[in-house]
């Protein structure tokens, strides 16, 4: 079943008329006329039925879909910048897992620096996600900051992955279950002795992801998955 985020209140019986480019996508793409569909306003999701008009498509609505396709944690990656490539995967990824809000950032070793990022198609991404996993929400994407301003982004719960911290620091889901979660992962070099300590002194926990050392994409969906499974109402 296709989904569709529409811009405005949606209400059972109305008739929603797509966008030029998700009537392009809906009635020439996948070809969804006569099709059951899922629209979502602001966290509400609805089903309906596509309409194939001329050159434009519609959807009447027929029913509210009482399914709310979200963890009950909200939950804020913090994500150093990394490789385009590998970045971009950690966006698809992390909304598929149920994220909330990603907030990109840079520290000392970053090899990628925030005036090469393209905030436009990371939203495009996140977006596609989201519809392809059935979210009633696209997760927020604040504008690249600075390692200094983490401090802002705290939590119930703060966590930052540290791969030094085997046999000294607790694990991720000894801290969990929790209304809200922040989980920072560092770049490819990670982070630096100083970093951790402010940290720390920010309010972040230093956690291990296990005695492997994982790659900065991998660490953030290990993360993110481990959020999941104690995800506040899932106990």
């Amino acid at each position: 079943m296709q989904e569709y985020f529409i811009d405005h209140p949606i209400s059972v019986g109305e008739k929603v008329i797509f966008s030029k480019e998700q009537a392009h996508h809906a009635g020439t793409v996948v070809r969804l006329d006569g099709e059951r569909i899922r629209l979502v306003h602001e966290g509400r999701a609805y089903f309906a039925t596509g309409m194939q008009e001329g050159k434009s498509f519609s959807a009447l609505v027929t029913e509210e879909d009482p399914n709310v396709n979200e963890l009950h944690t909200e939950v804020t990656l913090c994500m150093a910048l990394i490789r385009r490539e590998k970045m971009e995967w950690v966006l698809q990824k992390a909304t598929e897992l149920g994220v909330s809000r990603i907030v990109p950032f840079e520290s000392s070793r970053c090899v990628v620096h925030r005036k090469k990022e393209k905030t436009d198609r990371w939203m495009s991404i996140v977006t596609e996600a989201a519809r392809q996993c059935k979210r009633n929400r696209i997760p927020e994407i604040v504008p690249a900051d600075d390692f200094a301003n983490l401090g802002k982004y705290l939590s119930d719960v703060n966590l930052a992955g540290y791969e030094n911290a085997w046999g000294t620091c607790g694990k991720t889901g000894q801290y969990l279950p929790a209304d809200s979660c922040t989980v920072v992962i560092g770049p490819e070099g990670g982070f630096s002795e100083e970093e951790v300590e402010q940290l720390r002194q920010f309010g972040y926990q230093p956690v291990t992801f296990g005695n492997r050392i994982l790659r900065a994409e991998t660490a953030a969906v290990y993360a993110l998955s481990v959020i999941g499974e104690f995800d506040k109402e899932s106990e």
